[in-house]
């Protein structure tokens, strides 16, 4: 079986997970490819077309699929009609049906859904001071028991056995407490970076590193186009911490990912 795994992670997180499903499919003689969104060309609808089956995953912002990959789904949309397709998502806590959000979009495109899975990680939310910030040995304690889950699904794949998480009545009803407020605030949010003037060094990365082309330097200063996917990379990887997006206080520690 060829499965190919359409993936947006946009600080580590979905993409280790992806990375632990390939290396437990391997042992159930399943082949997963791993392709990030922001390096699909048109020349790779021939994987989409060859693939015995489809696992797209993502974060989850608010019980939602971030910008970035809905909009993807939205432009590959005529090559998804019968596909046997799995979604996979990454949450902090709870998203209620964070992954049947993007299942219905996948159900538009006549794309048949087989499963859906969710998947603790650590926060990047590190501008947000409910959310604890875990690196080194907190954030590999949480990814161990993510590694046996993804163990775990990937053995009932093979053998199966599909559940289809969040997919009910109630986890849409629960997950609509969150995504209804949040939708509204995403807007704002997604228009308003904000990166402080007296820290900003002016060197362009966060311009280099953003998925959606956002962020620009221009006349020695960076200017946004409005069009933010909330996956926080700039935040956590501004050399000067001068990047937050929503709290007007800039971080003062920032997330390293899951380091192997």
């Amino acid at each position: 079986m060829k499965i190919l795994a359409l993936y947006f992670s946009g600080t580590g997180n979905t993409k280790f997970v992806v990375e632990e499903m390939k290396n437990a499919f391997v042992k159930h003689g399943i082949d997963l490819e791993l392709l990030s969104i922001e390096d699909y060309t048109d020349e790779d609808a021939l994987k989409i077309s060859e693939a015995d089956c489809l696992l797209f995953a993502n974060p989850v912002y608010g019980s939602m699929a971030p910008m970035i990959m809905w909009r993807f789904v939205k432009q590959i949309c005529p090559l998804l009609e019968d596909k046997k397709t799995a979604v996979i998502v990454t949450q902090l806590m709870f998203s209620g049906d964070g992954g049947a959000y993007l299942a219905r979009i996948l159900r538009r495109c006549h794309a048949e859904i087989i499963s859906i899975e969710h998947f603790f990680m650590p926060s990047n939310l590190v501008d947000v001071k409910m959310f604890k910030v875990k690196n080194d040995a907190e954030a590999m304690k949480v990814a161990t028991v993510t590694r046996q889950r993804v163990e775990l699904y990937c053995s009932d794949f093979a053998n199966n056995i599909m559940r289809k998480r969040g997919d009910g009545v109630g986890s849409l009803l629960l997950g609509a407490m969150q995504r209804i407020p949040f939708s509204k605030w995403e807007k704002k949010l997604a228009a308003n970076v904000k990166i402080s003037d007296s820290l900003c060094i002016k060197c362009g990365k966060c311009a280099a590193i953003c998925p959606m082309d956002n962020l620009h330097l221009v006349d020695d200063k960076i200017k946004q186009d409005g069009k933010c996917t909330l996956c926080y990379r700039c935040v956590n990887q501004c050399p000067q911490k001068a990047i937050s997006i929503m709290s007007k206080k800039k971080p003062t520690v920032q997330y390293q990912g899951i380091k192997r």
